[in-house]
């Protein structure tokens, strides 16, 4: 081969590897999930995001179905598939507290359900449904054991705190004016949640549902 051709080759080979590079490395940022004040979002702004495939409805939904349950390191985690559609549903005990000194010492169980559209060559995946919540007692003041005062405990995205109702204590991620309050939980959702999603997500190209 002579110098000229082995510095094209050379040069073709940089793009198509700079190109393929490119593709992935958006590809995983298209997958990543973010927590705003109005929910959950992936990094298109959108709630779900489709993934091209050249694979049929059936590999698609087999291969998602042994990577979830396979690559998954939680131990409730469930794979359900309903015709063209498959359901994952998590549950996480103790999954998070809050940052603020008022609850500290209250945890929270993570709950969350994540739909996927499947047709032949492509899915969608929606961003999961969450629940964060959990049922406190407090044992403060009681004189008996097992006895106090029993209330629940919800962490929702946005919105005005209450812990100081004695039947239900309201936490969340932003404050009414989308302030971030609970830095820690937005963080760790995010993290957690985008892994979930990247062991569904096949991620080659993008197209339109």
């Amino acid at each position: 081969m002579n110098p000229t051709a082995n510095i094209m080759l050379r040069s073709i080979l940089v793009t198509i590897t700079f190109a393929l590079y490119t593709t992935f490395d958006v590809a995983a940022q298209d997958a990543s999930v973010f927590v705003s004040p109005d929910g959950l979002k992936f990094a298109n702004g959108q709630i779900f995001i489709v993934v091209e495939t050249g694979d049929s409805k059936d590999e698609i939904i087999s291969n998602i179905v042994a990577n979830v349950k396979t690559k998954s390191n939680s131990k409730y985690i469930t794979v359900e598939v309903l015709n063209d559609a498959i359901v994952i549903k998590d549950f996480i005990p103790g999954y998070t507290k809050t940052d603020k000194s008022a609850g500290s010492a209250y945890q929270l169980d993570l709950s969350y359900k994540m739909l996927v559209e499947v047709k032949d060559g492509r899915y969608k995946i929606n961003v999961p449904e969450l629940d964060i919540a959990a049922n406190q007692k407090y044992d403060g003041f009681a004189v008996v054991a097992n006895s106090g005062v029993q209330f629940t405990l919800t962490m929702g995205f946005s919105g005005k705190r209450d812990v100081w109702n004695n039947k239900e204590k309201k936490l969340f991620i932003f404050d009414e004016k989308g302030k971030l309050v609970e830095k820690s939980t937005k963080d760790k959702l995010e993290k957690d949640l985008s892994r979930v999603v990247d062991l569904v997500a096949d991620q080659t190209k993008k197209s339109d549902w």
